[in-house]
């Protein structure tokens, strides 16, 4: 057997030393570029270059010729004569340089990709003014619907990447930042019993938008599929900025920005609500000789003067002019073995509500070293510090619509008038302090195991710390004692991969193969602490309590994925990819703990085609591709597969009761998606066209559904039901000018959506939701419509509001519904139906940029056609006045019925509400456009041997115009809902948006 062995080791030795190997990088502009086709043309075998522009190719002799190719570029051809390494600098063709796509865990040249994927330049999102990155995706990437937060600082978002596709489970896209998954970005702080917060801060704001160099939206089941189980709701990928060999480059950014509301609402003022006041009291059959006084009670003898004491808008109470400082300093460099970009950011706002303050500090550091020409090794770091202190909206700008224009903010002596419904108290005796630290890393290694073959190894870290503190003074609480509350919120996850990455050509057939494992962990730990009553006012942290109470809660789930793909490409006109995730989950019941989701892609570059020559005078550019794959959705939380109880009290006495039923059988949603499309370039790339058309089915909905009380519980969770999702995107850009010095391109996005659920167990129309009010879900219609009575308008006789009676077709008052039924809730009960949209028709935006010498601008405005909201709560605030429901109504009630004949769709005005429920006239259209952002640069020319570089002052309007058809009660059109998918169309106190202008500097050296 040794001699053997001997034999066989020294057969390996004689073969290397009649081989040798080349190495080396290919550049573009001394830019690294990966992907480009590298042969041997005597042998037929060949390589790639790798995502760093580096290759490695062997079995060489000399006199072999290597040729290197990419397309929009020049062949180069070299003679090997048996030098080690090689340096190679493409150049331009006549053809457009194609992009770089990342793609998950790998990257391809855009005529290369037969899958659906949006790439937007990180400079799209540079000096963003936005809250996040993720909000400056809406009209710049068709498909993608983001609903945003508010104007509060570091609130949330909500992103709908080509519909819903759950009920209850998340319908948000997975994002990955430099390969390492972010746990889901909305972290939902705040004491909700108390109405703190309905806005949850966003951890993707801890991402430096200018720390981007691209983002990548993974939309059909062939990009994302790679994901698995959690990729049905599509993939955000965002790859940072990284250093290049060369000087050391910095860059630096200052600037200042303001910020308005978007929208406020037109109240009435104290006169004319005076004036209500006493029509309702008529109406109602009062005597109409009192009058309001400005403590809110209707008292005889009191006179309309002394009424009048008082004309506050309580929105300027709660609402103010914002202010932003930001700065951000980047250096990047290198030497061809190690490169280096670091960067640091800083941001302080108040924002556009009354004592919202925000801190946030910023670094990052993203390092690669080339060991040898084998091994390399990198990092990258980014640690975020949010010192935040957000206002309770909805006892903030929420309560001004409680408060009446007669009302003063302090009574004569200095105390709070109103103290429990006073914006302006909650504002001052409500604090919170949130401190916020994010750290996210990854660590990797890669070896060349041969010219082909290559084997990386990375472990990433997303750690988020969240500490809480807050404090509300007794004069808030309804049981005369003050509150105060401190939490501590983290989570640790951790996910560890190993790829083998083979990547070969063979002539005009060339391979990409990618296999791995991976591994994952994410724990949740929240512990927190409240207390109740205090001896004295500076006294605030529960420890000093009379009375304590401490909760805790720990969670966890964990992931074990096998990766695998296929890339073929034949002479860059057939294009081919496989892939298949086969994912295991701690979420789910033992029998569903395990999922396969393979998904295919073709391609077709018919330009490529020596029959298309004819036509490249017109057509440079046609590629055809279709795809199809299987992916899941576990995003339900965690241990919703197993029993569970929670501590109750009844009658004074603890006790324990079930909250959860175990179920073996709970699996994930998952979703098959179709999808079709076609890619064109017309003149040598002067218009391009992108046009998509996929169907989308989801299907073992996870639902809440309805069980008998016997049970212990009123809803289970369990797989039931469909929902569909078709659509189509389309995509047109065209450079209208470049020449001279002017530089001109547009383009347009629209994207068509149908969402519809098919099925829903053995229910063949719908079910109740226990827990979600009005909202239900029924077969044929959309998810997250509501149940509502019909309203059809005001009688002219009587000034009452009308109702459909669903039997026999016709219009009832108030009067004849309660007359019929017994009472208006016995007719409302009998006579709900399935009622709007809370998706719209359609999305889009378009954008222009346009240059000429120094000066260059550029706009984008995104639209929404056809989405319907409900506005809760206007039942009780438009049109009654009694001091138990007193709210102030919005100057479009003057407009209201007054005398018979009067034609107008506000009914009469009265004191108590004769019903409580919302009906379908406050359902109304929520169609804009927005010009979401207009940016005017001006770069100056500076002398060759100044020490600074580059030089640019900049102008950005931010949410600055905006046209919409929404009602008068909407702050506005674009609002983040509290709830999921369920509760979008349910729009209950919504909060103001920001529009700012930033005035900044930008400086190069």
């Amino acid at each position: 057997m040794k001699n053997y062995l001997m034999v066989f080791f020294t057969f390996l030795f004689t073969l290397q030393a009649f081989s040798q190997q080349l190495t080396g990088t290919v550049k573009v502009d001394g830019e690294p570029i990966p992907g480009v086709n590298i042969i041997n043309i005597k042998s037929g075998t060949g390589t790639l270059s790798d995502f760093d522009g580096n290759f490695s190719i062997d079995n060489l002799s000399e006199g072999d010729e290597i040729e290197f190719s990419y397309i929009g570029f020049q062949t180069q051809r070299v003679v090997f004569n048996g030098q080690t390494s090689l340096n190679i600098s493409l150049e331009e063709s006549s053809e457009k340089l194609e992009e770089v796509i990342v793609t998950g865990y790998g990257s391809v040249i855009a005529k290369n990709l037969s899958s659906s994927i949006v790439r937007v330049d990180g400079e799209s999102v540079k000096n963003t003014a936005l809250g996040s990155f993720e909000q400056a995706l809406q009209g710049r990437a068709a498909g993608v619907q983001v609903i945003t937060g508010s104007g509060m600082s570091g609130s949330g978002t909500k992103i709908r990447i080509r519909g819903a596709n759950s009920a209850t489970a998340s319908s948000d896209p997975l994002y990955v930042v430099d390969g390492i998954i972010m746990e889901q970005g909305n972290y939902r702080s705040g004491n909700q019993s108390v109405g703190f917060m309905d806005t949850p801060t966003n951890i993707l704001s801890s991402i430096n938008p200018n720390d981007i160099q691209s983002m990548e939206v993974l939309k059909d089941a062939a990009a994302t599929a790679i994901y698995g189980a959690r990729g049905s709701n599509g993939v955000i990928l965002i790859t940072t900025k990284q250093g290049q060999a060369g000087a050391t480059k910095i860059e630096a950014t200052f600037d200042v920005g303001l910020s308005e509301a978007t929208r406020r609402l037109d109240y009435v003022n104290a006169e004319e609500y005076l004036m209500l006041a006493q029509e309702a009291w008529y109406n109602a059959g009062q005597d109409p000789t009192k009058y309001w006084d400005n403590s809110g009670v209707l008292t005889a003898g009191n006179t309309k003067e002394k009424a009048l004491t008082t004309d506050t808008d309580w929105q300027d109470v709660a609402l103010k002019t914002g202010i932003a400082y930001r700065a951000n300093i980047s250096a990047s460099g290198g030497s061809e073995k190690t490169k280096f970009f670091v960067s640091g950011n800083f941001l302080e706002e108040e924002s556009i509500f009354v004592g919202n303050e925000y801190l946030k500090l910023n670094a990052r550091t993203n390092l690669n070293h080339k060991v040898n020409d084998k091994l390399s090794v990198g990092t990258n770091i980014n640690f975020t510090y949010v010192d935040n202190s957000p206002v309770p909206v909805q006892n903030g700008i929420g309560r001004a619509v409680n408060m009446l224009p007669i009302e003063p903010v302090f009574n004569p002596d200095g105390t709070y008038f109103n103290v429990t419904q006073n914006p302006r108290a909650w504002l001052d005796l409500y604090t919170t302090n949130i401190k916020n630290r994010t750290l996210t890393g990854s660590w990797y290694l890669r070896y060349q195991l041969s010219d082909a073959l290559s084997f990386r190894t990375e472990f990433g870290l997303n750690s988020i710390s969240v500490d809480q503190e807050q404090y509300m003074d007794r004069l808030l609480s309804t049981n005369d004692l003050a509150l105060a509350s401190e939490s501590k919120n983290t989570i640790n996850a951790w996910n560890w991969k190993n790829l083998l990455n083979y990547r070969k050509s063979f002539g005009d057939h060339s391979f990409d193969v990618l296999a791995g494992i991976e591994s994952s962990k994410s724990k949740t730990h929240n512990i927190g602490m409240r207390g109740d009553g205090f001896a004295s006012t500076s006294l605030k942290t529960p420890q000093d309590a009379a009375t304590q109470s401490v909760s805790f809660n720990e969670s966890a789930f964990t992931y074990l994925s096998i990766i695998s793909r296929l890339n073929y490409n034949y002479k860059g006109k057939y294009l081919f990819s496989f892939t298949a995730r086969r994912d295991g989950s701690s979420r789910f019941g033992r029998a569903k703990q395990w999922g396969t989701f393979p998904a295919g892609s073709l391609g077709y570059n018919i330009s490529e085609e020596p029959f298309f020559e004819p036509l490249k005078g017109v057509f440079s550019y046609l590629k055809l591709k279709a795809s199809y794959g299987i992916t899941g959705n576990a995003e339900i939380g965690n241990y919703q597969n197993e029993s569970r109880y929670n501590s109750v009290q009844y009658n004074g006495l603890n006790g324990i009761s079930l909250s959860n039923i175990a179920d073996d059988q709970l699996g994930w949603e998952e979703s098959i998606q179709t999808n079709f499309a076609i890619s064109a370039e017309l003149f040598n790339g002067t218009i391009r066209a992108d046009v998509d058309v996929y169907d989308k089915l989801t299907k073992d909905l996870l639902l809440p559904y309805p069980v008998s009380i016997v049970s212990g519980l009123t809803r289970v969770t369990t797989n039931l039901g469909e929902i569909s999702n078709k659509g189509i995107e389309i995509v047109l850009g065209a450079t209208l000018m470049e020449k001279n010095d002017i530089t001109w391109d547009v383009e347009f996005q629209y994207a068509k959506n149908t969402n519809e659920v098919l099925s829903i167990g053995d229910n063949p129309e719908g079910i109740n939701l226990p827990g979600f009010g009005t909202t239900s879900i029924y077969v044929g219609k959309p998810i997250g419509i509501q149940t509502l009575p019909i309203w059809s308008g005001v009688d002219p006789a009587t000034g009452q509001d009308m109702y459909l009676e669903q039997s026999t077709g016709l219009s009832l008052t108030e009067t004849q519904a309660a007359a019929q039924y017994g009472n208006l809730n016995n007719f409302f009960s009998q006579n709900n139906v399935a009622f709007g949209n809370p998706w719209p028709d359609f999305t889009g935006g378009f954008s222009t940029d346009f240059s000429y010498k120094n000066w260059s601008i550029s706009a984008l405005f995104s639209f929404a056609v056809g989405q319907d909201y409900l506005a809760s709560g206007e039942n009780i605030n438009s049109k009654y006045f009694a001091a138990s429901s007193a709210m102030t109504p919005l100057r479009h009630i003057l407009g209201r019925w007054r005398s018979p004949g009067d034609v107008t769709n506000i009914a009469q005005v009265n004191l108590e509400p004769t019903l409580w429920s919302r009906t379908s006239e406050y359902v109304s259209d929520l169609d804009y456009l927005r010009m979401r952002d207009f940016t005017f640069t001006y770069s100056f020319n500076l002398p060759e041997n100044s020490s600074i570089k580059g030089l640019d002052v900049y102008t950005k309007l931010t949410n600055f115009l905006t046209w919409t058809n929404a009602q008068p009660w909407m702050f506005d059109p674009e609002n983040y809902v509290r709830g999921g998918n369920l509760n979008l169309m349910d729009k209950w106190r919504q909060v103001p948006q920001a529009k700012t202008v930033n005035i900044g500097v930008n400086l190069k050296f």
